[in-house]
């Protein structure tokens, strides 16, 4: 018999930053596991992910990957953030001072911001399940958080 691995949570439940229960209910959000958001599709598991990031640009002017990173994987809460910076910018191909505007009019940022939540979803969820292929995803994503 075939051993075959169990899916992490934020793929399970369609969450792929993982993205903590709240007062707030996300667009396409179906419920939550107790602990996390559990979203009707992928997509809109990374809507709400872009949606929280432009809160950081916009309600808390945080927009270097470093400060992003901080905030969204605190050492407090048993993160190795240090880490978690440094894969997402090796996976990205930033660096940690680059600046993130989510919902950027120039396409280079733009891209950045998309670039940067599929690194973030990586390390969430592990290299063994998200690849390249999960990029039409993430753009899906985008374009649902901030309809053109």
């Amino acid at each position: 018999m075939k051993k075959t691995k169990k899916l992490p949570r934020g793929l399970r439940n369609n969450n792929p930053l993982n993205i903590r229960k709240g007062a707030q209910r996300w667009q396409g959000q179906t419920g939550n596991d107790g602990a996390f958001c559990i979203f009707e599709s992928m997509e809109y598991g990374y809507r709400a992910a872009f949606r929280l990031l432009h809160t950081y640009n916009t309600k808390y002017k945080i927009y270097s990957v470093r400060e992003i990173i901080y905030r969204w994987a605190p050492p407090y809460d048993h993160n190795n953030t240090r880490g978690y910076i440094e894969r997402v910018c090796q996976t990205a191909g930033l660096k940690e001072t680059d600046l993130i505007v989510v919902n950027s009019w120039i396409d280079e940022k733009r891209n950045d911001a998309i670039w940067l939540v599929w690194a973030m979803a990586k390390v969430e969820n592990g290299d063994a399940f998200i690849s390249f292929e999960d990029m039409k995803k993430v753009r899906k994503g985008y374009d649902l958080a901030f309809a053109r």
